[in-house]
């Protein structure tokens, strides 16, 4: 995976965000670019750290000329060095970002952190967090685990729930015992996936160190997906500053819709944030016409949409009674296409 320069664009309005992606469409290496509608949220975000340039409007979010210092001052105090950008205030901000973004590349080229990370094999960190029950958390988790073991090495770690809805899913095989002491018994192997390995509940003895414990576990592999269920537990709480990226798993209907904006509120608190970027997964779990579209879903929430699972619940059904993953039962469905679409959009915000 590339390394890419993080900017996260602050403001009410996605033209904004639209235009710094197309100002920074051509830079090398490639620049990800995240948008928030709310200060709040982006002041929790840039407290989770991994971001390079901050780019932000006072006008778009509702910011007055004397609030705009005491916003910036704690953004500062939130990342220490950040780069940032005030549209109103800059003759040319777009050439103010393309300078910044060349710069900041260039830093981490010679930096070598996240080069040193890859030679050290740590892996990558993947979680996935249900807006409310039912979502289809598990599946997701599942699917993008079994989608990147194809080619990669993965632990799948379940840490949402004290029951191993896991085993319902997937045939296990052998298990690797850990040695005495540790937050985790061990792990299992899985058929049809070598690289593939499992984390199951009942195998979590310290649920308080098992996040950082698997991490180190997983020093083989190249990433850690970890489904946390749909409840901010302490567990939770723990594991999320450890993300590289997070996916919120939102069903296309309103009551989902409202239970993800409260939990991105809860989870944007500094000391919990993901230090990596947050999008969100439909799952539409509804045969019939939905009230609002994805466009409407995603300005709501104000995170961007990684990807939508379309309605396949006799196929979801079916898959788990052969006790085998969507993406590997019946590959060339829509579901399953959609499924591989979310594995390969969130890889790529680690």
């Amino acid at each position: 995976m590339r390394d890419s320069v993080r900017v996260l664009v602050v403001g009410g309005d996605q033209g904004l965000a639209e235009e710094v992606r197309r100002c920074v469409f051509q830079s090398q290496p490639a620049a990800a670019v995240q948008w928030l509608r709310d200060a709040a949220v982006a002041l929790a975000r840039v407290g989770g750290g991994d971001i390079d340039v901050l780019v932000i409007d006072p006008a778009l979010i509702g910011v007055g000329a004397n609030d705009l210092p005491a916003l910036l001052e704690r953004l500062h105090e939130a990342s220490k060095g950040i780069q940032t950008i005030v549209v109103s205030e800059s003759r040319n901000w777009t050439a103010d970002l393309r300078r910044i973004v060349a710069t900041s590349a260039r830093r981490k080229e010679a930096s070598g952190t996240r080069s040193l990370s890859r030679h050290g094999r740590k892996p990558k960190t993947i979680g996935f967090l249900g807006a409310k029950g039912g979502a289809g958390t598990t599946t997701v988790a599942l699917n993008t685990a079994f989608a990147l073991g194809e080619k990669h090495a993965v632990v799948l770690a379940e840490l949402g729930s004290g029951n191993d809805t896991l085993t319902l899913h997937v045939r296990t095989t052998a298990k690797s015992v850990c040695p005495p002491g540790s937050a985790l018994d061990g792990l299992w192997s899985v058929r049809e996936i070598p690289g593939l390995r499992l984390a199951l509940a009942q195998d979590i003895f310290t649920p308080e160190t098992v996040a950082e414990e698997l991490g180190d576990m997983g020093a083989d592999a190249d990433y850690l997906v970890l489904d946390l269920g749909a409840t901010v537990t302490q567990l939770v709480k723990c594991t999320l500053p450890l993300l590289n990226a997070l996916g919120v798993v939102v069903d296309l209907e309103m009551l989902s819709v409202e239970c993800a904006r409260r939990l991105l509120s809860t989870i944007g608190q500094p000391d919990i944030c993901p230090r990596g970027p947050i999008g969100v997964v439909v799952v539409n779990r509804a045969s019939l016409a939905c009230p609002f579209s994805v466009d409407e879903l995603q300005r709501l929430v104000g995170m961007p949409v990684l990807g939508t699972v379309p309605p396949a619940a006799d196929l979801c059904n079916a898959a788990q009674k052969a006790r085998r993953p969507v993406v590997i039962f019946e590959p060339d469905s829509l579901a399953a296409r959609s499924l591989l679409q979310v594995a390969s959009s969130v890889a790529e915000l680690t």
